[in-house]
């Protein structure tokens, strides 16, 4: 018996299988389509790990890139690395003199003191940018922290005069002619001079002129010395006795500045030692002023700086010419000073009941002006700094007019001296000095 096929049937059975077959395919594809992204998620992060690496080309190929090298330049860095040491080293050094500090410094003079026995006959000054003591015998340097930094005990007892110029030093036993001169810390040369030592006079590299008398009656000798003792020269002078001098050119040209008593009118007499010139025209005047008195002067060039009892006066070299920077009355000026590049001085301003500070160049540039309430004990004046001593404080100014500040003390030192590139002042006081740093 033949079956009957029931099509209604068969049509359901075939939708069934239809979507049986759908849904297996629909869960292929997801899987393909997951393991698809995958690969390309992978890709991206290898592609991202060699992007550095390679680059497209213009067909659109893949290409390694060329390695990029960092080259480190050596000579910039060490140029910065100099740069930023010389300013530090400015700032250090420098700094202080326009009121920038690196390090903070106490106000209080009680930090930072010597003590030590002193007595009328002891010397004090700067040397090598340090402060000396000469006390029995001995020569003592501090540095601007109260340090003792180097001593010297002479073999023989005596009352030197003592001459320093930057990192020299000579002290003279003018009663036996022996000459002792120092470099940095170290004694260079002991000589002794025939003769009666009258004065000494230094340069910055050592060379020496002794200004002596022969005991057979020959007043004025001028002895010029280099740092190892040999002699350059003798010039025999007039018999008036020196003021002031300045040596230049290894001590070959020296400028000096001499008494005159040999008329009504005394005065002084500018004259010039210059070797290089014919025997004969070696020692010329410069120029004679009579009712004048020289109290410093300072060469610069072809100029003459000059201190006078009533004027600060330029004086060329070359034919005499004077002319007159600043003139000045006794009752009104108090403290006047000459300078490298400029001149500093201190009067009083009577149209306000003041007092004023002027530093001013020698060409005639105001540098700075500047008023104060009352008139100090000293003044002390430097190439940088003006330090003004009052009875319990000391006030400082540095040539432009900058305040420095105040520092207290306890009363009006016996004797000030400036050091360490002008930015330290010692205070001398029996048995001790405070030292103020700017």
């Amino acid at each position: 018996m033949k079956k009957r096929k029931n099509k209604n049937s068969s049509v359901f059975l075939d939708e069934e299988k239809k979507q049986n077959v759908d849904s297996s395919i629909d869960d292929d594809i997801a899987q393909g389509v997951d393991i698809v992204n995958r690969n390309r998620e992978e890709l991206e992060n290898q592609r991202n790990k060699r992007i550095g690496k390679f680059e497209r080309n213009a067909n659109g190929q893949m290409i390694e890139r060329p390695k990029i090298r960092y080259n480190i330049n050596v000579k910039a860095i060490v140029t910065i690395v100099v740069f930023i040491v010389i300013v530090c080293w400015l700032l250090y050094s420098y700094g202080p003199i326009f009121g920038i500090h690196m390090t903070s410094m106490s106000e209080n003079i009680e930090d930072n003191k010597i003590e030590l026995v002193t007595k009328e006959s002891d010397i004090y000054g700067e040397f090598n940018d340090e402060l000396f003591v000469y006390s029995n015998n001995t020569i003592s340097t501090y540095d601007n922290n109260c340090n003792l930094t180097w001593s010297y005990t002479f073999s023989e007892s005596f009352s030197p005069n003592i001459y320093v110029q930057g990192r020299y030093m000579i002290v003279t036993n003018n009663s036996t002619g022996m000459i002792y001169l120092f470099q940095g810390k170290n004694e260079i040369l002991n000589k002794k001079i025939d003769g009666i030592i009258k004065n000494v006079f230094l340069d910055d590299k050592g060379n020496f002129a002794i200004e002596y008398s022969l005991e057979n009656g020959y007043n004025n000798i001028i002895g010029v010395y280099n740092k190892s003792g040999e002699s350059i020269y003798d010039a025999y002078l007039s018999q008036e006795n020196i003021i002031s001098l300045k040596m230049q050119n290894d001590g070959k040209r020296i400028i000096f500045c001499e008494a005159v008593t040999d008329s009504s009118n005394i005065g002084i007499k500018f004259r010039q030692i210059d070797i290089s010139k014919n025997e004969g025209e070696q020692i010329t005047d410069i120029l004679k002023l009579d009712n004048n008195f020289l109290y410093d002067f300072i060469v610069e060039g072809k100029m003459i700086y000059a201190l006078l009892d009533n004027s600060i006066a330029s004086i060329d070299i070359d034919n005499g010419n004077i002319n007159t920077l600043k003139e000045f009355d006794s009752t009104q000026m108090i403290f006047v000073a000459l300078n490298n590049d400029y001149y500093t001085y201190l009067e009083r301003d009577i149209s306000e009941d003041a007092y004023v500070v002027e530093n001013i160049g020698y060409s005639g540039n105001k540098i700075s002006s500047t008023k104060i309430d009352a008139v100090p004990k000293d003044m002390i004046s430097s190439n940088w700094i003006n330090y003004y001593i009052y009875q319990d404080y000391v006030y400082i100014l540095n040539k432009w007019g900058v305040d420095l500040g105040k520092r207290e003390t306890n009363f009006t030192p016996k004797k000030c001296v400036v050091f360490n590139n002008d930015k330290s002042l010692a205070l001398i006081y029996t048995n001790k000095i405070y030292i103020v740093n700017l």
